[in-house]
């Protein structure tokens, strides 16, 4: 009965569902059902019954239905046939084998139905009872039974009404006994027609020790067939000779076998075996095959597979060498058959010929070769069965490497192999093979091609979409039993039910798509009343059919699509359908045609209308055609029929679509109408301060723009698009224009797009300013360059950025740019603009000292000397200003206010001696210096007054509020290490420094010099008196030197009146001596003056000015 499916497993080499439906129709299928436990379902038959009134039949074998009456048995099997009716329970059981003499027999679990086969359209029907057992002395002693097996033949019209007819179909019977002999014949395990119908075929697998054997007999033998065909019957072991040695296979003995693991290989299924076996020869060759074969568990035959004119016969040995085999044998004309080909299996237990089918796949004239192991395995590729397919080399089958097609796991896919014949009517025979444990079981369908087997399955039969359970277990193909000429398949299974799926008509559609006008001219409105763009779609449609005879009225649903390679993009389509239907999309239109007959044709016309602006004016619009067959039967027709005909079916294997296009007139494009541009793309980084113009970014070493962060400042990239000839010698090459020009940046998360102002510079024929369009986020723009942008044409512009984004993390900044036609243009590829980044501090530093110029002069004091602020002397005001334009630095890190002046001189000497650091916007404030001020740690007095005046000339700071340091600095005696100076300028440099961990910090207008110059004190001078005795000593030495003089001049005769002579003209020279030099000279006579650095730090306010004085 129908049972629950089971749960699906994975699929292996192919895709269950991608053939799931071709010309047998799943969705009406007719299913059978019979007695539960019965096995109804265990082997099937087509067949089709001519006279005495035609019929076709569904026979099923039952080998567990319970016995008759007449049986003396509790099951015996059952033979059954079913009309093909809607009906699921209206089978009827063969009247055949209904009565039994106990004293010769018992047919208790007898398996009648165990196998079934037909001749085809008026013939015989075989089924047979493997397990029928012949009784000899039946209550005596010697009483023997021998289990030989029984077939039973019957006329096309399910009766025993010829001479042969009946259940005398048991050559064991009255043979040697005992099970090396007959008397485990098992006749009937399989059975099989001739294609010619004058032979029928019979397994006995149990025969000669489970060697088994393989019988042929005529069928028929009227007067005229005795004539003709006066042979047989043949044995594999020689019907007269019933020699088991003549068996190409050897008896059912373990002695000698061998198994061993492979200790070398990682592979868990990996099994070695060795044992003494006379077939372990040429591949393909004849010989004994290894150890319990079970010759005869399958036939088949056929002319064409060793020779093209002589019949052959096909048996499987799924129990030999351990692995199975099959062999091929043929007549001789002593009534045995001569093995010639022995095919051996590849795997242990494999059961290799488990089922075998011969059918012509190519179509070449040679029979070729379909053989079942449904205990193939792979655990790790998760195979579970497998059908080997021998495409036959002109009958050299030594040549032959199989193809293999896997089942899932555990699906003993292989069990059922049936020969469809020509399913689709395309010149080529197809097989079907079953796995009937794959989930709820399921039958796949292969077609044959002129290169033998198409490995992916043409259709997939699912037990679960019927409520089978085990489904595919069965098969029986290759007739016809609805009348439409295409053969139909039967599917049993292990579950009590059957189902029939009956093949479709497959036609196959020839059609035409033409659109005019050919070409599209943006200039000509063509539409009714002129208003707009339209085109003409044309449609035609024709069909054929196998058989010519089959030429039904075809009604075909058919849609147009428009501009479908623009939907596959994402984009919307350019045109619009009219007079389409309401529910219809504007660029579809769908109806339907009605093809009368074969070769008729019918044609259809539709119109679309091209949108207004359109901007995709280069790529064709392409219409594409689909098309289906409409079932125009309603349900409830279709269940008020008994056996309706079938609807036809489209020919998968060919395309169901035709597309068509239609192009623009393209100008622009040159002589060949292909537009091959050459867009060029350049940039730069800009910014500018205000409403100035864009300047570009300086560059660093290698070329890199760098960008100063600056709240004043505009960044823009500068684009300049041109679409010029590479090669102004040959400009036809390229250059054409550029059809939908588009100029797509993608800009940081640091650097988010901000607007875009065009250029001065515009040039070129047709070049627009475009605008640039952002996505939401402002991560993207897209900028039209024109469409299209001509030949010659040039455009600049610049995309602004916002730089809000900028962190301290900020290091470099990339754009990515990409330009992009519909043109031919091969190669443009996406650029990417490049600018470092460096933070600039707005922080400027300035001093001035407070006097700008003093006196020096007085009593020289050591340094031991002098324990007071008054006794150090005058002082100097160093006011320092250090303003912040922008933000706080708290997060930069820490700044540090460096002062360096001269404090002392070579010879050790105080200079400058600091005494004070203060701030001045905060008092009382204390401000950490290194090193600290006042460090001989001297008395200091009070500055009420003094601060009081001090601060009043002090200059008015900022309203800025920036921020100031004040440097107090003192110094005294210094004058008397310098005698010969009236003057010395003094300088006080001042910087800033940051000390962070960001590495692009810039710091600009951080430095200054604050100068001082020091003058003589007149009244130092004045008050100054030299002692009398120097005087005393200065006038003798000047009047004794005087003397000498005067006396060294006589002596030369100085004093002597010169002769009147010309008198010589004296010359002179002068030098200028620069103002470098004699500074210099002023230096190195005052000594070298020394500089200490002197630093100090602050923290900020929350008004951005830290004030110091000192």
């Amino acid at each position: 009965m129908r049972g629950a499916s089971g749960a699906w497993l994975c699929c292996l080499g192919f895709q269950l569902l991608a053939g799931a439906a071709f010309n047998l129709d799943g969705t009406d299928p007719l299913l059978k059902d019979g007695a539960g436990g019965s096995l109804f379902g265990f082997s099937v038959a087509l067949h089709r019954q001519l006279r005495p009134e035609p019929a076709s039949w569904m026979l099923v074998g039952a080998p567990q239905a319970l016995a008759l009456p007449g049986q003396k048995a509790n099951r015996t099997g059952g033979l059954y046939a079913c009309p093909l009716t809607r009906e699921i329970d209206d089978c009827w059981r063969v009247p055949i084998d209904e009565g039994v003499d106990l004293h010769k027999e018992s047919k208790e679990n007898q398996w009648l139905g165990v196998s079934v086969k037909s001749q085809g359209a008026g013939g015989k029907i075989v089924t047979c009872a493997h397990l029928y057992e012949s009784r000899n002395r039946v209550n005596q002693p010697l009483e023997t039974r021998d289990v030989i097996g029984r077939c039973y033949v019957l006329s096309q019209d399910l009766t025993v009404s010829e001479e042969l007819d009946g259940g005398e179909w048991k050559f064991c019977e009255g043979r040697p006994q005992g099970h090396d002999r007959f008397g485990f014949c098992q006749q009937g395990v399989s059975a099989g027609f001739t294609a010619d119908k004058h032979y029928i075929l019979f397994g006995a697998p149990g025969t000669y020790n489970w060697k088994g054997d393989l019988r042929v007999e005529l069928v028929n033998q009227s007067s005229l067939e005795l004539v003709t065909y006066d042979d047989g019957p043949y044995e594999a072991g020689g019907e007269k000779d019933q020699d088991p040695s003549l068996i190409p296979v050897p008896a059912n003995s373990y002695f000698g076998l061998l198994f061993m693991t492979n200790v070398h290989s990682a592979d868990p299924d990996q099994l070695v075996y060795k044992t003494a076996e006379p077939s372990e020869r040429l591949p393909g060759t004849v010989g004994d095959v290894a150890q319990n074969s079970n010759l005869g568990f399958s036939v088949d035959s056929g002319k064409g597979l060793t020779r093209q004119d002589q019949l052959s016969f096909v048996t499987g040995a799924p129990r030999a060498n351990h692995t199975g085999a099959v062999v091929i044998l043929r007549r001789d004309n002593v009534n045995r058959l001569v093995p010639e080909v022995v095919l051996p299996g590849e795997q242990l237990t494999s059961s290799f010929g488990y089922a075998v089918a011969v059918v012509d796949l190519n179509s070449d004239g040679w029979m070729d070769l379909v053989v079942g192991a449904p205990h193939f395995f792979d655990r790790q590729e998760e195979i579970g069965g497998a059908a080997y397919v021998y495409i036959n080399q002109a009958g050299r089958w030594a040549d032959i490497r199989p193809i293999r097609l896997n089942g899932t796991s555990h699906s003993m896919f292989g069990i059922g192999l049936t020969a469809l014949g020509d399913l689709n009517q395309d010149g080529f025979q197809d097989i079907a093979v079953g796995a009937p444990f794959d989930g709820a079981g399921k039958v796949f369908i292969y077609h044959g091609s002129s290169l033998g087997i198409v490995t992916k399955p043409a259709q997939v039969l699912d037990g679960e979409g019927v409520g089978v359970r085990t489904f595919g277990y069965s098969l029986s193909g290759g007739l016809d039993v609805d009348g439409n000429l295409y053969p139909d398949l039967l599917v049993g299974s292990l579950s009590d039910s059957v189902v029939l799926y009956r093949a479709r008509p497959v036609i196959h559609v020839s059609k035409n798509v033409s659109l005019s006008p050919q070409n599209i001219d943006l200039e000509s409105r063509n539409c009714p009343h002129h208003l707009g763009i339209c085109v003409e779609v044309r449609a035609c449609f024709s069909y054929t059919a196998s058989p010519a005879s089959y030429s039904p009225r075809v009604t075909l649903t058919y849609t147009l699509d428009a501009d479908v390679d623009r939907q596959k993009l994402g984009q919307a389509p350019r045109v619009a359908f009219l007079d389409r239907k309401p529910t219809d999309p504007e660029h579809q239109f769908s109806d339907v045609v009605e093809l009368p007959h074969q070769r008729a044709p019918s044609c259809v016309k539709a119109t679309f209308q091209l949108q207004e602006s359109i901007r995709d004016k280069l790529r064709p619009i392409v219409v594409m055609l689909t098309y289906s067959i409409e079932h125009a039967q309603s349900k409830r027709q279709v269940q008020a029929a008994a056996l309706p005909p079938l609807m036809p079916v489209l020919n998968a294997q060919l395309p169901n679509s035709q597309r068509a296009e239609v192009n623009f007139l393209k100008q622009g494009c040159g002589e060949d109408k292909i537009c091959q541009s050459n867009l060029q793309l350049r940039y730069q980084f800009c910014s500018r301060v205000g409403d100035a113009d864009f300047l570009p970014l300086p560059r660093d070493a290698d070329g890199t723009a760098v960008f100063a962060m600056s709240d004043q400042k505009d960044v823009a990239l500068e684009i300049q698009v041109t679409n010029l000839p590479s090669d102004p010698a040959a400009p036809q090459r390229d250059g054409d224009d550029a059809h939908e020009a588009l100029l797509t940046a993608t800009f940081p998360e640091a650097l988010p797009y901000s607007g875009v102002r065009a250029h001065d510079m515009w040039a070129g024929p047709g070049l627009e300013k475009q605008p640039c369009l952002p996505n939401l986020n402002g991560s993207q723009v897209q900028c039209e360059l024109g469409n299209p942008m001509k030949r010659g044409a040039q455009g600049r512009f610049y995309l602004i950025v916002s730089t809000s984004g900028i962190t301290l993390e900020t290091r470099e900044l990339e754009l990515e740019l990409e330009l992009s036609t519909i043109s031919e243009q091969p190669g443009l590829r996406p650029v990417t603009a490049r600018a470092r980044v460096v933070i600039e501090l707005p922080l400027s530093v300035t001093g001035v000292a407070i006097p700008q110029r003093l006196f020096f002069g007085g009593r020289v004091q050591g340094e031991s000397a002098i324990r007071t602020e008054g006794q150090v002397g005058s002082a100097v005001r160093y006011e320092v200003t250090v303003s912040n334009r922008g933000q706080s630095l708290n997060t930069l890190g820490s700044a540090f206010l460096n002062l360096m002046w001269p404090h002392e001189i070579a010879n050790g000497k105080w200079l400058l001696y600091p005494l004070r650091l203060e701030l001045a916007a905060r008092p009382g404030q204390r401000v950490a210096c290194s090193p600290a001020a006042n460090p001989l740690r001297l008395a200091l007095e009070s500055h009420g007054q003094d601060r009081s005046r001090r601060e009043a000339e002090r200059p008015e700071v900022p309203s800025t509020g920036p921020w100031w340091h004040r440097a107090h600095s003192e110094r005294k005696n210094v004058t008397l290490e310098y005698p010969s100076v009236t003057s010395v300028e003094l300088l006080v440099h001042a910087n800033i420094t940051v000390k962070s961990t960001i590495q692009n910090l810039v710091l600009k207008d951080a430095a200054t010099q604050i100068p001082v110059t020091i003058y003589l004190d007149p009244s130092a001078v004045v008050a100054r008196g030299v002692p009398w005795w120097i005087i005393l000593i200065a006038v003798l030495a000047g009047v004794l030197v005087l003397g000498l003089l005067v006396s060294i001049l006589w002596k030369v005769g100085f004093f002597k009146r010169p002769r009147h002579q010309q008198a010589a003209v004296p010359r002179y020279h002068a030098i200028k001596i620069p103002r470098e030099e004699r500074q210099l000279f002023r230096q190195e006579k005052t000594g070298a003056m020394q500089k200490k650095e002197w630093v100090t730090n602050w923290s900020e306010g929350s008004d951005g000015h830290v004030p110091v004085s000192g």
